[in-house]
């Protein structure tokens, strides 16, 4: 039997040091060769009609131990806006403020479906938790002044992760948004224990600090070079899109990790003009640029040094890899099993006695 698992269920079983643990668990397996994943892979289309376009976006990854395999995928009309002079991105399915990403998990033991999931939750979480990691094996180990720069769902999980793993003992936060960066202070000093404070504008939360972590949906840099040099000798920064850094920045870190060396995928239907409705300048497709640099597997595996002194300035573009859903979605699904929660669907209605 497979367990549908709605996000209040992963919201009640999903603990963010499990969650950091699981992630650094699948990344050593990668290092060794006993899991892998498949690079993201969008599918656009000038067909929305409430919208700019319509994108199919999926990721893939499985693993040796447990035996897992998971696909999640995204169903989504976008539209493209300018917010206080940066580009911003916003999706729905179907109507704004409702959206569509699900997570298939299979058992490789036998092939057996397990676990149909919202990708809501999860989402946040997985990509957190290897932000967790990151700062466990990249930061300086005595940092405790955190920044961050945005307010969202993302925000609160890479804080969360990162206080896991570092003895933070403050946190500065910035978003466009007074409310939103007010409201965010409030709810994680008291999710956290630990004081947030907001501050007026980007550079406030880099200066003086030992981790900046970017969580916008900014297509324009967010992250300067002035931001780097104001934070504390050894600074970590971490991203959530590779367009929230200022190109120089990236000249000018000692050291840069990322998840996967994988490129993108993506496969776009239209004549030139309809394909013209797509953000194309080099600040927007830039997420996507391929980078060759040691991957965080390797520093855990033991394979490539990660940071070697207290002075070093070093990135980990935290890009996304399927081996994340693998990782956590297994973990909530044990979790949500253990603790009877789901529903429960039987296996029949996705067999059939006609060989494929």
């Amino acid at each position: 039997m497979a367990l549908l698992i709605n996000n209040d269920v992963t919201a009640r079983v999903l603990k963010m040091p499990d969650a950091v643990a699981a992630m650094e668990r699948v990344l050593k397996q990668y290092a060794e060769g006993y899991a892998v994943f498949q690079p993201r892979t969008d599918i656009w289309s000038p067909t929305a009609t409430s919208g700019d376009y319509y994108r199919w976006g999926s990721l893939l990854g499985a693993m040796r131990d447990p035996p897992t395999l998971a696909l999640r995928f995204k169903s989504d009309v976008l539209r493209w806006t300018e917010y206080e002079g940066a580009v911003t991105e916003e999706w729905h399915n179907m109507k704004p403020g409702t959206y569509c990403g699900f997570i298939i998990l299979i058992d490789m033991r036998n092939g057996e479906i397990i676990g149909l999931m919202n990708d809501g939750v999860l989402h946040h979480v997985r990509v957190g938790a290897t932000a967790g990691v990151g700062a466990k094996y990249l930061s300086r180990p005595d940092a405790s002044v955190l920044g961050v720069v945005g307010s969202g769902g993302m925000a609160e999980t890479y804080a969360e992760a990162i206080c896991a793993v570092r003895p933070i003992e403050e946190i500065r936060v910035f978003s466009p948004t007074a409310k939103n960066r007010e409201a965010f202070a409030e709810r994680m000093t008291a999710k956290l224990g630990i004081p947030v404070l907001v501050k007026e504008n980007n550079h406030e939360v880099a200066r003086d600090s030992d981790i900046v972590a970017l969580c916008t949906d900014s297509r324009t840099p967010v992250y300067t070079l002035d931001m780097l040099a104001a934070q504390k000798p050894g600074a970590f920064f971490i991203r959530c899109r590779l367009d929230e850094i200022d190109e120089p920045v990236l000249q000018k870190v000692d050291k840069i990790f990322g998840n996967g060396k994988e490129p993108y995928n993506e496969y776009v239907i239209g004549t030139t003009e309809e394909r013209a409705r797509r953000p194309n300048n080099k600040e927007y497709r830039r997420r996507y640029q391929r980078m060759d640099n040691p991957v965080l597997a390797e520093v855990i595996a033991g394979r490539v040094p990660g940071r070697t002194s207290a002075t070093e300035t070093i990135y980990f573009d935290n890009n996304s890899a399927g081996l994340q859903f693998a990782a956590v979605g297994r973990l909530v699904y044990e979790k949500a099993k253990e603790a009877g929660l789901g529903m429960h669907i039987p296996m029949e209605w996705f067999q059939q006695d006609i060989r494929n």
